[in-house]
């Protein structure tokens, strides 16, 4: 079954960080990890800008096992549609950058 992997950049709003932090771990990344496909789901936050090109404060990183890639994404839409996944006005939604990846080569390890 392929394997993808879901990286999404965050930032807070201004003055909302506790808030931010306390709903995207405890509400947002449960209700993703709902979702058929999700198989779990893994919090950063940056440690040392070495190039920053992007800016956000916070990663995340999805795992997602599926046949059916477009299936699972439209799991999403429907989730957000019916209130299944909620979302928070403490988080920077129009400065969030997500992008799925596709499992290739072999982990090399060291």
């Amino acid at each position: 079954m392929p394997r993808y992997k879901m990286i999404a950049l965050t930032n807070p709003v201004e003055g909302r960080e506790d808030e931010f932090n306390d709903w995207y771990q405890n509400v947002h990344l449960p209700q993703v990890c709902a979702l058929p496909g999700i198989k779990g789901a893994q919090r950063y936050r940056s440690a040392a800008a070495l190039q920053d090109p992007f800016g956000r404060k916070y990663l995340a990183v999805y795992d997602i096992e599926t046949d059916n890639l477009g299936a699972t994404l439209g799991a999403f839409g429907q989730a957000a549609q019916s209130g299944a996944l909620t979302s928070s006005d403490a988080a920077n939604n129009a400065d969030a950058y997500t992008v799925i990846f596709e499992e290739f080569g072999e982990r090399v390890g060291g």
